[in-house]
């Protein structure tokens, strides 16, 4: 199998741990290709350089060395190669990541084939200018639309489904997520956790102004535009993309968030690693 590295270099031991790496795999005969900016840190392990828009099937599958953040800025890539990802943890947080390093002896299942593959679910972002354009996005996490300025009063969207219902929010903001997702900004803004093999999409306010305003969770068909009301604050509203893109919506514009018609190709090498992790990262976090 050919495989392609993507590493965070702010985290201290993540070039130790992706040399680790490579080593195991090369021994099962494995190719490693790396992007441009990295091939400079392994040039004495023959790791091959690989440039996006090189011919993807040179590649078999993306690996990630660092930490949720990572797998999570890694997975477009990967999305645009149509190629499974698989995570490596060389930092603090780890929870999306398939294997800790100090697990690496595991990659060899890698190597022989023995993994499964998981399609998890995005979202499709498209953000509607009222002079008119369309920019679109892909969420592997979240799609969050608050106010610019967090000191400003509570911001009042509205949500319409596709039956025409109009849910109307006073917040400081909304968080929209993948059940990938669904254990990040989400969990920590009150919402629930949601297996991340299920269809759905999670829409969570950030400190609602109501005694009754929870979590809603919708079908993978629904479609949600969502487009400030801008009654007595002429606030604009940001929205962010998987913590990465952040991008101003004027009053007049909208944001329709819908399922994907592509999906993460997520590496799975034991099923019950993702309810172990939930586990011991949520429940004996110190």
């Amino acid at each position: 199998m050919n495989f392609l590295f993507i590493l965070n270099p702010n985290k201290l031991n993540s070039v130790d741990c992706a040399t680790r790496a490579i080593h195991i795999l090369k021994a099962r005969g494995c190719e490693v290709y790396t992007l441009p900016l990295y091939v400079e840190k392994f040039q004495n392990l023959a790791v091959k350089e690989f440039k996006m828009g090189d011919d993807p099937s040179l590649i078999d599958m993306v690996v990630t060395i660092g930490g949720d953040g990572t797998l999570i800025h890694s997975a477009e890539k990967a999305l645009e190669l149509d190629k499974p990802i698989v995570g490596i943890n060389s930092g603090r947080l780890g929870f999306l990541t398939e294997l800790e390093h100090y697990e690496l002896e595991s990659l060899q299942q890698l190597a022989d084939g023995n993994f499964e593959i998981q399609d998890r679910m995005i979202l499709e972002v498209d953000h509607y200018h009222q002079k008119g354009g369309c920019d679109s996005y892909l969420a592997v996490n979240d799609a969050v639309i608050s106010k610019e300025d967090m000191n400003a009063r509570v911001a009042d969207i509205d949500v319409v489904l596709r039956s025409g219902y109009v849910n109307g929010y006073r917040a400081d903001g909304l968080i929209f997520s993948t059940p990938t997702g669904s254990t990040a900004y989400s969990l920590s803004a009150g919402g629930p956790i949601v297996c991340a093999g299920m269809q759905a999409i999670i829409v969570t306010p950030i400190c609602p102004h109501s005694l009754f305003f929870r979590s809603m969770v919708y079908g993978p068909q629904e479609e949600l535009t969502v487009q400030g009301k801008y009654i007595n604050n002429s606030d604009t509203l940001v929205m962010s993309i998987d913590g990465k893109d952040v991008v101003k919506i004027a009053p007049g514009d909208w944001v329709q968030i819908k399922r994907s018609q592509q999906s993460m190709k997520y590496v799975v090498l034991n099923k019950n690693n993702y309810y172990k992790k939930l586990t011991e990262n949520f429940s004996n976090r110190r």
